[in-house]
């Protein structure tokens, strides 16, 4: 549908490396600097400034990846309303993915249920963890994905999309496996004192609840970090820094372990969906079943305690 080349020369222009790049893409190095290269001569363009610490679009590259975001978003939702045609009597509904943004809780929730609705196909689509992708994908949602599963903060994505909150996502700490808090079940603050821990800058939601928390104990180094991707993790792990996490980060990296906090007050996100502010009748039919779904499933926990 389109010259595939353009997904290095997006994904370049996004993470401002062709080594993270090629992470994106499940391929080489050589072969993102490759496809961007053949396709600036083909075309007879220059569309990056190239310097040892990256790659960064020039004006004319700029404005060429906002143009071929679009397209690539357009052919994808070409082929979605032609595969909707070729498979009588059924819709697809796309599920984003990724190494932050699991869907394990969704697909158990809709496997109970799959038989009862062979008019909705449930598909699952791979997505970078690459923060400003992410956040274009959220806000183009019903166009290449319909729909996230996430943890976040209530009204923060109001003016963006709709969101669906099954449960609660109360902040952790995940904890290297060879540090010795990894061996406890719960911490308490004072554990935590000598520690060095990364979180976001202060923003909103639950991270600054946390944040003005542990600014309390002096003695716990709070390290900011921008965004979380795998290299974060990767970057803690080499370092032996402790991490704020989430539940639904429980077992993506092999070297940490998620420890439950004993917060003095709720320091908690909700998880659910985040879906288009108007979804298709497909959409919203599974919005609404995964809704029901999951409170049954929590009805029933409720009645076995």
């Amino acid at each position: 549908m389109y010259d595939r080349r353009l997904d290095a020369v997006i994904a370049a222009a996004q993470t401002g490396s062709f080594a993270k790049a090629g992470r994106l893409l499940h391929i080489s190095t050589p072969a993102v600097a490759k496809q961007v290269t053949t396709f600036e001569k083909e075309y007879g363009l220059t569309l990056f400034d190239r310097s040892r610490s990256g790659v960064t679009p020039t004006r004319a590259g700029r404005e060429f990846v906002e143009d071929a975001q679009m397209i690539v978003r357009q052919c994808e939702e070409i082929l979605r309303r032609t595969r909707q045609l070729t498979t009588a009597g059924s819709a697809s509904v796309r599920l984003g993915v990724s190494t932050l943004r699991p869907g394990r809780r969704i697909l158990d929730l809709w496997q109970r249920d799959a038989g009862r609705h062979t008019d909705i196909r449930l598909e699952l689509v791979s997505m970078p963890d690459d923060s400003e992708a992410i956040n274009d994908i959220i806000a183009h949602l019903g166009e290449g994905i319909d729909m996230i599963p996430a943890a976040f903060d209530a009204g923060y994505w109001d003016d963006t999309c709709s969101t669906l909150a099954l449960d609660s996502e109360p902040l952790c700490v995940a904890v290297p496996r060879s540090h010795a808090l990894a061996k406890r079940a719960r911490l308490a603050l004072d554990d935590l004192e000598g520690t060095r821990i990364r979180i976001l800058k202060r923003h909103r939601g639950a991270n600054d609840t946390a944040r003005d928390i542990l600014e309390r104990h002096p003695a716990i180094d709070l390290i900011d970090i921008d965004h979380y991707d795998l290299d974060t993790f990767n970057d803690c792990a080499e370092s032996g820094d402790l991490l704020i996490s989430k539940p639904i980060w429980d077992g993506i990296h092999p070297q940490f372990v998620n420890v439950a906090v004993d917060w003095p007050e709720p320091v908690v996100m909700h998880y659910g969906l985040l879906y288009p502010i108007d979804p298709s009748p497909a959409i919203r039919t599974f919005v609404t079943r995964i809704d029901e779904l999951a409170s049954s499933a929590q009805s029933a926990i409720h009645a076995h305690t």
